[in-house]
């Protein structure tokens, strides 16, 4: 698989939600090494393990970014997306209100580390192989 926007898009058709984990691995097989969603300004960063990043139109927020964080808040809407309840823009919206404005998923270290507008780390999670 290759490190190109039309591969990113395939493998996000190919695996949503309850797949993250093979989403994860479709990623490591390109040479991502870093993903940064920014659901604030809309934007999805990808990086390449050899620097060169793409910078794709993402999901953005359809409600604003709450000042407050709410960790419970974050955990739950994290269970309800990663069970198959909730669709990526119901899911981003859930993280818009628990104050959490963007993740970035570390392919190397195998976590993605949700973050508030502080720029705060709220929670690491380690995401399953």
């Amino acid at each position: 698989m290759t490190f190109s926007l039309s591969a990113i898009h395939q493998a996000h058709q190919q695996y949503t939600g309850v797949d993250f984990p093979k989403l994860f691995k479709a990623f490591k097989v390109m040479g991502i090494t870093i993903n940064t969603v920014d659901i604030q300004i809309g934007t999805t960063v990808y990086t390449h393990q050899n620097g060169e990043q793409i910078i794709d139109t993402g999901v953005k927020s359809t409600v604003p970014i709450a000042k407050h964080t709410d960790k419970e808040q974050v955990k739950e809407a994290l269970v309800q997306h990663q069970a198959g309840e909730t669709d990526f823009p119901t899911f981003c919206d859930a993280m818009a209100q628990s104050g959490v404005y963007k993740w970035h998923i570390s392919i190397d270290a195998g976590t993605c580390a949700y973050i508030n507008l502080n720029n705060e780390i709220v929670i690491i999670e380690q995401i399953p192989e």
